[in-house]
Formats: structure tokens, sequence, C-alpha cells
């Protein structure tokens, strides 16, 4: 397994993904950064950490991580390569590494997109003074829901979101990835888990909960600070999801998908 991940990971890192990975990491927080650096009021860096990672990135977020690697399956599979895999290793196994490498792909992308801006907006642009902060007043808005963590230092919160957004663009990525095995329409297997990001959030809207949509608990500035157990509702929904997709792709398939080649 050891050597199949290593083998993944080598075929992952092509230069056009490398591209598209840095693209992710950098270009869509710079842009959102450059646009909101004037015209707002700041009382803390922290706040403008939150106007460039929210809004666009927020909208697209699934699409940003499931289109890193989420289709390899898919594309050995129509170069017929999956085939050719399945007269030298267990095909569950090969699949298994596959699922890994994107995870690990899709975490340290996400990870980084959140916390090299947190980084910068932090602790070096305040040096090079690009924004303008405002006296603090009485009743600023929070962060939101992860407010409570800034009291154990910028870095601590920065690194807790950090991860709690890398783990979320995980649970979709991996969703995407699984659907593929089970849908011969890549590009719907694809779309699935962006598009139930966009109806939960549309039917929590209508039903006047917006502290338990898939945006607000991930991105949580746009509504009032909620307690951090609101935050765990739809990621639990989405956990048990996925882990009811695993299992039924194992056992549904077994055969036609996990099998040794003859």
């Amino acid at each position: 397994m050891k050597h199949l991940i290593k083998t993944e990971w080598q075929k992952a890192m092509t230069l056009p993904r490398l591209l598209l990975v840095l693209a992710v990491i950098f270009i869509l927080p710079t842009i959102q950064f450059l646009a909101v650096r004037t015209g707002y009021e700041f009382y803390r860096p922290v706040d403008v950490h939150t106007e460039a990672i929210g809004s666009v990135i927020a909208l697209l977020f699934p699409l940003l991580f499931i289109i890193l690697y989420a289709n390899s399956y898919a594309v050995e599979q129509k170069e017929n390569f999956i085939t050719y895999a399945k007269t030298r290793v267990r095909l569950s196994h090969y699949l298994t590494a596959k699922g890994i490498v994107n995870a690990a792909v899709v975490f340290g992308t996400a990870f980084l997109m959140i916390f090299l801006p947190f980084v910068f907006i932090v602790y070096i642009e305040p040096a090079i003074g690009l924004v303008s902060y405002f006296t603090r007043r009485q009743g600023v808005v929070s962060v939101g829901t992860f407010e409570p963590f800034l009291r154990y230092g910028t870095f601590v919160y920065a690194i807790i979101y950090s991860i709690w957004v890398a783990i979320n663009a995980v649970l979709y990525a991996t969703a995407a990835y699984v659907l593929t095995l089970l849908i011969k329409n890549s590009f719907l297997a694809l779309s699935l888990p962006f598009l139930w990001y966009f109806v939960i959030d549309f039917a929590i809207a209508v039903l006047g909960y917006p502290q338990f949509s898939m945006t607000s608990t991930v991105f949580p500035f746009n509504i009032i600070q909620q307690p951090l157990w609101t935050v765990l509702v739809p990621f639990s929904i989405n956990l048990l999801l996925l882990s009811a997709l695993v299992i039924y792709t194992k056992t549904r398939f077994e055969k036609a998908v996990y099998d040794y080649a003859e």
C-alpha cells in the first residue's frame, strides 16, 4: 500500500496540477484581499482575513477542491488504464491509494488556502500598511463561530480554523471521488457534491436556520456568532452520508470493482 500511495502521489504531482493547486491557494484570496482592503471598516487584521477568504471562495468552496484530483479514476478508466492496473495490483488497494492521495492533496491545499493568507494579513501586512484600521468601538461583530479560539492567540485560531476548512474540503472531494466509481458520467459524479452544497444551503435558508447551512458552518462570517456545536450538525450529516456511500460502494460493487483480475 505504501508503494501504491507513493506512486499515486508522484502521478498526482504534475506541473499542471501543481499550478492548479497554487492558483487555488493564492489567486482567489489575493484577488479578494485586493478588492476588500479599501472601502471597508476594519478593526483588526482577523477581520480582513474573514473578508479575504469569504464571498467567492465560500460560494465555490466544494468545486475548488473537487477539480484537483477527484476525477483521477474517471480519467484512467476512460483511457483503459484501470484494465492494465488490475493485472498488476489488487484493485481495492489501488482505488484506496487514489482516495488517500486525493484527500491529502485536498487537505494540504485547503489548509494553505486559509492559513497562508492569515499569516500574511495578520503578521506581515500591518508592517506594510496596505489596510487602514479604525479604532475599535462597542459592538464590533466577531469573526463568527470560531471567535472563542482567539482567546488562545491568533496562531491557534489560524491552525484550528484552517484544519476545519480542510477537513470539510476533504469530505466533498472524497464524495466526488467515490461517486466516480459508481457513476459512468464523471461530470455528473463530480457535480453532485457541489449541487448538494447549494441545495442544502437553499433549503436551510427557506426553513430559517442559517446557522446550519453548509456555507455558514464552514465560513461563519455572514451570521452572528453561534455555539460551536452548530457547525458539527451539517458536518456530521456529510460525514454519515460519505460513510454510507463508501460502505455501499464496497459491498454493492465488491465483485465489479474490487475483484482480482484474471
